[in-house]
């Protein structure tokens, strides 16, 4: 640990929540969208995918602006801005008008997705920052997992209206809980302009295993969109079951989630962040490979559907707070950046798959059992190759800085 005063992790997590909060929440009110706006599947969709857009291109300007202005102000700017899209969602009058608040709450949200990881890197090193992003991801997962049940009662009970509404008041009390609590952690604010935002880039691009690492992130986050974008239509529309099914069923998968998180904090100082990476996307593959062994059964159930789901987000659990360690330590100066990049890619990743899984059959889980398995698999393999470039560059640092201290 540095010497930087530590900041709250409840407070990283509430501010990292929220995002995340927005975006299950609405989740199971999407085929009820479509039935309010009369408008179909595919526009109503653009709810999710565009939000996720939207959390995508803001993370490549809050990074590089977090790096120069510091973390704090950025971060309130940001949560200002969410506010803002959120009250324009609980006022929409047309899908249009609700798109344009979600992108305007996205670009807002993204902010506390993208500086929580940056602070932590500020005051952490690698293997202590895994084992504190582990912590903050499993306290914030516990939001989301509410979250989908909860924007399913409400829609049910009151109306979609409500879940926006909710949005508002947490929104509200983590702005101003992060103005009173937040300390400053950017105490070596770099030069910031677009060339060297440009630059920042370049480099981390070049750095071994920064890329690998994240696509690996990338491939591990719209795997799980890709689920969650399909499964409210497969409940409803297939199944039969009312919105709260979905709300229900996607706690076993958010828990299951926690549970690899517990594990990453408890292991990650003894086992290591890389091998607990590789590790966690090993079992993620095996939840994919019974995800198609179920369907390939033929028992499509509610339980078919979550369960392998639940077994694989045990794999991304582990290996998503070790993936995100790994690649902001590259180079700390610009762990704010790193961050964006690493979030731009994930969110983006997030959209592509989330809509192509849209525009797929809604009869028949098949197609997105296929587009899951795809982006695990390309996990795995990221991760294994990142490692490797790693592992071989601090092997060939060592001898240098052993051949210095006998020179000493």
């Amino acid at each position: 640990m540095t010497g930087r005063r530590a900041p709250s992790l409840a407070l990283l997590a509430a501010i990292t929540a929220l995002a995340f909060c927005a975006l299950h929440m609405v989740v199971p009110a999407l085929p009820v969208l479509v039935q309010v706006f009369g408008d179909s599947p595919a526009h109503v969709q653009l709810v999710l995918s565009l939000y996720l857009g939207g959390i995508a291109a803001g993370q490549l300007i809050y990074g590089p602006v977090s790096d120069r202005f510091g973390r704090r102000p950025v971060l309130i700017a940001g949560l200002a801005l969410f506010l803002g899209g959120t009250l324009l969602c609980v006022s929409a009058w047309s899908l249009a008008v609700l798109i344009v608040g979600r992108i305007l709450q996205a670009c807002g949200a993204c902010a506390g997705i993208v500086l929580s990881r940056a602070i932590i890197r500020d005051v952490y090193d690698r293997e202590m920052a895994a084992r504190g992003l582990a912590l903050v991801m499993m306290a914030m997962t516990l939001a989301p997992a509410a979250s989908p049940a909860l924007g399913a009662y409400l829609t049910e009970w009151f109306d979609w209206r409500a879940i926006f509404a909710l949005l508002a008041a947490l929104g509200a009390i983590v702005s101003v809980t992060t103005v009173v609590r937040l300390p400053e952690t950017n105490l070596h604010p770099v030069r910031f302009d677009v060339a060297g935002m440009l630059k920042s880039y370049a480099l981390l691009f070049q750095s071994p295993g920064f890329g690998s690492f994240a696509l690996c992130s990338a491939c591990t986050s719209a795997s799980w969109f890709t689920f969650i974008a399909s499964a409210p239509y497969l409940i409803t529309e297939v199944l039969g079951e009312p919105p709260s099914t979905y709300g229900v069923m996607i706690l076993f998968p958010m828990a299951t989630y926690m549970l690899g998180n517990a594990a990453a904090a408890r292991f990650a100082l003894r086992i290591g962040s890389l091998r607990l990476l590789i590790a966690g996307r090993a079992v993620a593959l095996a939840g994919a490979v019974a995800a198609l062994l179920c369907y390939a059964s033929g028992g499509f159930s509610v339980w078919t559907l979550f369960l392998p789901i639940a077994f694989a987000e045990i794999g991304d659990g582990l290996s998503q707070p070790s993936v995100m360690a790994a690649a902001l330590s590259i180079h700390p100066r610009i762990a704010g950046t790193a961050s964006g990049l690493m979030g731009f890619l994930s969110m983006a990743m997030a959209a592509v798959g989330s809509f192509v899984v849209a525009l797929l059959p809604h009869g028949t889980p098949l197609g997105m059992i296929l587009v899951f398995s795809g982006f695990v698999a390309v996990a795995l393999a990221a991760a294994i190759f990142a490692v490797r470039r790693v592992a071989r560059a601090e092997k060939m640092v060592l001898p240098v800085v052993a051949a210095a201290g006998d020179g000493n």
